[in-house]
């Protein structure tokens, strides 16, 4: 269907508008001026369909030279105007004419205006296409029978004004001011023709054009230079798809284009375009998308086929500003709901070369903590060679600064018919932990004050199932004053565990999750795992604090005794050694040992020990060899036939005495521990304290002093 409309122009134009222009030239030539003007005024209609106006025919003779000033043509309500001018000169060479050959030396219209009006697909100039088309083939439309050429120099509109009116968008614009210079248009049903074309932009830009057609073929080239094109005007052409307020911009560019008129898969374009000072506002006047400079080069490229090829594509200082909120953010939101899903896919291929930015900046904002947690990146530099439809894979390598301080290097592999088939590497050095107090006061309740980090990450996706893992390298960090948080736990205790003897904090985070279901957020995920890491470091803190002390962690986890034993060894000894020195690598944390026993277990123990002496003293044998002898000795004692060893010496030595036992065994027990802290450092700060008896770490447990740690939150 293009195809036939495009070949009708063209029939049209040379066949039709053209022949009866020159009819009327050579008319107005042969017939007196004021004739010509009243014929035109009431006969024009039924040469153009349309009514006409002239005011003034004027024809010098001698200069061949033909004026016509005030001219108009009606709409179809023959009210409005829809074209006018206030002059046409037209110079002619008349003896050109018995060569077969219209030869016009100068061509020159003032103050011309034209009204266009659209309504859907319907334009205000259509009823004169029908009327054109509706005419018979008669002589005066055909194509002539003989060789004939015409030459038009010259051409030149000034003081040019366009008003362009979309009812269907309700938009006006209004184009003031213009003009172009066509230097010459040639035509020869047996050659080439040749136009060249010059059109002002009212801003100083304008738009050049040098083109071809050769009658024969249907071949056609055209070069085309635009300057300093204004993007504004084209805005209302977005907002059927875009919510932007403004959208400005200027472009430069050359393009060559060539193809057949008989073939419209043949039209190829290539050229360069430059884009200066782009920037799109959203409804609230903020800047969301921008770029100081952009280039595009584009080689052999076949848009009627949907393949595009380009050499290099430059974005030079580019702007987004992305924001989150909830489930969505300020993109989607930007597009209307209408057009979000009603463009039906299509196929093409693409090629870019090379695609390089530098210096670009994003503006990050995430509104799901309450309050708004701004993120600012630029110096950004990405660098992709050899982006296609046809990849599978591609790798692009990057660089940025973090929040104006910390420094991020990246290389991320992607497929890009599937964002979800990803794997991103990167490392991130003297990245502000203060920067994330937003989020960490939301999540964890605390702030930082002070500190910075180093994390190198290895994220892969495959089949939108998540894993990732993370290395990271806190220094000098500093919590403030804790506040609510979402989750409960003691990160100031934990961090001071992990800190190493030099202060940092080194921390392996694996996280994984399925991308399928929709609760899956990472920044949640990522916070969950801290969450479980925090929490095993606080409830089991000797793994990160042997690495400080250089010593396996049951080391420091404390000092056990058997039942009814009070000896100190010197393997608990070395142990108290280690747990002074320990606190005074961590001067702000409080370090206690939590005496834990199962009493009725050892009140067991040492009722056996206490029946044993009696066994040995009246037998001179030692009880645990012989185990039956001692049974039998304490059944006796109790003058029962079957007796259990343990229960039975319990009834056999008496709570009462067993009480008083245990206890000394743990004043002994917690005394020379004490003393043995005082040795070891007279000023230490470990304190020895008894749980409650009802605790459940009682239960089961050997004599044993645990180490317990904790901060002031």
């Amino acid at each position: 269907m293009l195809h036939d409309l495009m070949k009708k122009a063209f029939r049209i134009i040379f066949y039709f508008v053209l022949p009866a222009l020159i009819a009327l030239v050579i008319i107005a030539l042969i017939a007196l001026p004021p004739i010509a003007k009243n014929y035109i005024n009431k006969h024009g209609k039924e040469y153009t369909g349309r009514k006409l106006s002239v005011e003034q025919i004027r024809i010098n003779f001698f200069t061949s030279t033909f004026h016509v000033i005030g001219f108009k043509m009606f709409e179809a309500n023959e009210q409005a105007t829809f074209v006018a001018f206030d002059s046409l000169t037209v110079d002619i060479n008349p003896l050109r004419l018995f060569s077969s050959e219209l030869d016009i030396e100068k061509f020159r219209i003032v103050k011309p205006e034209v009204i266009i009006t659209q309504q859907d697909s319907v334009f205000n100039f259509d009823d004169i296409i029908a009327f054109i088309n509706s005419k018979p083939k008669t002589d005066t439309v055909s194509k002539p029978s003989g060789p004939f050429k015409y030459v038009v120099k010259n051409i030149s509109l000034a003081a040019g004004k366009l008003t362009y009116n979309d009812k269907g968008i309700d938009y006006t614009n209004i184009m003031s001011n213009l003009g172009f210079a066509v230097p010459y248009i040639s035509y020869s049903r047996e050659e080439i023709s040749e136009a060249g074309l010059k059109f002002y932009f009212e801003n100083g830009g304008f738009l050049q054009a040098m083109a071809g057609y050769h009658q024969t073929n249907g071949s056609y080239n055209a070069d085309l230079e635009v300057r300093k094109l204004d993007l504004a005007p084209f805005l209302p052409y977005l907002k059927p798809y875009f919510r932007f307020k403004s959208y400005e911009g200027s472009v430069d560019g050359k393009f060559h284009i060539q193809g057949n008129i008989n073939n419209l898969d043949s039209v190829l374009i290539r050229g360069d375009a430059n884009l200066a000072d782009f920037a799109a506002k959203d409804p609230s006047d903020r800047k969301v998308l921008g770029a100081a400079k952009g280039n595009v080069t584009m080689a052999d490229s076949y848009p009627m086929k949907s393949v595009f090829n380009f050499e290099k594509i430059i974005l030079t200082e580019p702007y987004l500003f992305f924001e989150m909120k909830d489930s969505t953010n300020n993109f989607l939101n930007l597009m209307v709901e209408d057009t979000v899903s009603s463009s039906e896919p299509f196929e093409y291929y693409y090629q870019i070369n090379h695609f390089k930015i530098d210096g670009g900046v994003v503006d990050f904002r995430d509104n799901s903590y309450g309050d708004p947690f701004d993120y600012h990146l630029d110096e950004i530099a990405l660098k992709v060679d050899s982006v296609s439809s046809a990849n599978t894979w591609l790798t692009a390598y990057s660089t940025a600064r973090l929040n104006k301080r910390g420094k991020l290097k990246a290389e991320l592999g992607i497929n890009p018919s599937d964002p979800y088939e990803l794997k991103l590497n990167y490392v991130v050095t003297n990245f502000q932990l203060s920067d994330l107090n937003i989020i960490s006061r939301y999540y964890v309740g605390f702030p930082f004050l002070l500190g910075n980090m180093y994390y190198e990450g290895k994220t892969v996706i495959t089949a939108r199932q998540i894993t990732s893992e993370n290395k990271l390298i806190v220094r000098n960090a500093k919590l403030g004053k804790k506040s609510k948080g979402l989750m409960n736990i003691p990160l100031k205790l934990a961090l001071y565990l992990l800190k190493d003897v030099h202060g940092d904090i080194i921390l392996d985070l694996p996280l994984s999750g399925d991308l399928n279901d929709p609760k899956t957020k990472v920044g949640k995920l990522v916070w969950e795992v801290f969450k479980t890491f925090i929490v095993k470091v606080v409830s089991s803190p000797f793994r990160a604090l042997s690495g400080l002390m250089g010593v396996d962690p049951d080391e420091i986890r404390g000092i056990e005794f058997n039942y009814a034993d009070t000896t100190l060894t010197d393997g608990h000894l070395r142990r108290v050694r280690l747990f002074t020195e320990l606190a005074k690598k961590k001067p702000d944390m409080k370090i206690e040992m939590a005496y834990y026993n199962d009493t009725e277990l050892e009140k067991q123990a040492i009722a056996v020990d206490e029946a044993g002496k009696l066994f040995n003293t009246a037998t001179g044998a030692d009880y645990r060899k012989a185990k039956d002898q001692f049974t039998a000795f304490i059944a006796k004692k109790l003058q029962t036939d079957t007796v259990n060893s343990i229960n039975g010496s319990v009834l056999l030595i008496g709570n009462q005495k067993l009480d008083s036992i245990q206890n000394s065994f743990v004043q002994k027990r917690i005394s020379k521990i004490e003393a043995a802290l005082q040795v070891a450092d007279d000023s230490t700060r470990i304190k020895v304290v008894i749980p409650n008896k009802e605790a459940p770490e009682n239960v089961g447990s050997r004599p044993v002093f645990e180490l317990k740690f904790s901060m002031d939150e």
